[in-house]
């Protein structure tokens, strides 16, 4: 697989491509289950994310559609942790939208 920073900026671009920047902003109160958009690609990442345990999710969901607190993590995780799990669901999350179901 590439980079952490490429995984990152894939996976950045793909959400701003979903519509979360512009559709939840920090006075939102709007999470990502609460969208509706009708095509294959809102399915396909509905899907990915649908795939992902519930960690996983947080944190995707967390740095990449909701972007709240920068540092959101720090009650939950050390920074050295928080970077492993992050790496770790960002590859699941990339493998969920190849196709890949992972083993939970």
């Amino acid at each position: 697989m590439t980079s952490f920073t490429k995984k990152k900026q894939l996976i950045t671009y793909l959400f701003v491509l979903w519509g979360q920047s512009k559709m939840i902003g920090e006075d939102s109160q709007v999470s990502y289950e609460h969208i509706r958009a009708p095509n294959d690609f809102d399915r396909l990442m509905r899907n990915a994310i649908d795939q992902l345990n519930e960690e996983q999710k947080t944190i995707i969901i967390k740095e990449f559609a909701e972007k709240k607190c920068p540092n959101w993590y720090l009650e939950y995780y050390s920074r050295s942790s928080f970077y492993r799990h992050k790496h770790q669901s960002m590859d699941t999350f990339i493998r969920c939208l190849h196709g890949r179901k992972m083993i939970k």
